[in-house]
């Protein structure tokens, strides 16, 4: 692994005051990626191996860890899909469940007593669809966006059936597809953050980057 790049495993031992919860390995990448452009060395990150599995883990993992008394910020980053509000409400309740503060919307941190929880609902908390539509608001302006579409709509004119919560992802991997410059083709989403063909610069990312930076 990359020097000053974090785990993605979780060794039921709180390693640093803040901690990052994710869905998965290529969210983990992703966000991993915008701690080490940030320097956040002191953040742990972690993904729980799924959207259903929050609720378990912060109930019986994370809450039951060793130096759990050390942790005092946590963010959870979940993707909207199809309902920012069910999304939210289904992190309230894990939250609750578990004993942790639970924040009334996302974006906006609650404190009690030595934890401060923040929720990110991509891709903006309004919006139905995950982090690959985050990702696809950041080269939205660009010509490569503009081929990106093209095949995808010379796809469906020949028939071809794309569910239409798989597009965001389609679109993406279309993007990734070719690869550029030193990078090679086909990187998956996470992998592409890692080798740095995201341009953290675009306005889309700041909010989740002001996220990180202020776990």
């Amino acid at each position: 692994m990359t020097p000053g790049r974090r785990p993605f495993h979780f060794d039921a031992r709180v390693e640093h005051a803040s901690l990052l919860l994710v869905e998965g390995i290529e969210d983990a990448r992703f966000f991993t990626a915008i701690a080490h452009r940030l320097n956040r060395t002191d953040l742990q990150i972690v993904t729980v191996g799924g959207k259903d599995n929050f609720r378990p883990f912060l109930a019986s993992t994370l809450s039951k860890s060793d130096n759990f008394s050390r942790l005092r910020r946590l963010g959870i980053v979940r993707d909207a899909d199809r309902s920012p509000q069910g999304t939210l409400q289904s992190l309230q309740g894990a939250l609750v469940h578990a004993g942790f503060p639970a924040p009334s919307q996302a974006w906006t941190p609650k404190q009690a007593g030595h934890l401060t929880v923040s929720l990110a609902i991509l891709p903006d908390s309004s919006s139905p669809g995950n982090l690959e539509d985050l990702c696809l608001r950041s080269i939205e302006n660009s010509s490569e966006h503009t081929c990106v579409e093209q095949y995808v709509e010379c796809r469906v004119n020949v028939g071809e059936q794309i569910a239409s919560n798989r597009l965001a992802k389609s679109r993406v991997h279309t993007y990734l597809a070719v690869g550029r410059d030193s990078v090679e083709p086909g990187l998956r989403l996470g992998e592409a953050a890692e080798a740095g063909v995201w341009n953290w610069n675009a306005p889309a990312f700041q909010p989740i980057i002001d996220f990180l930076s202020n776990l």
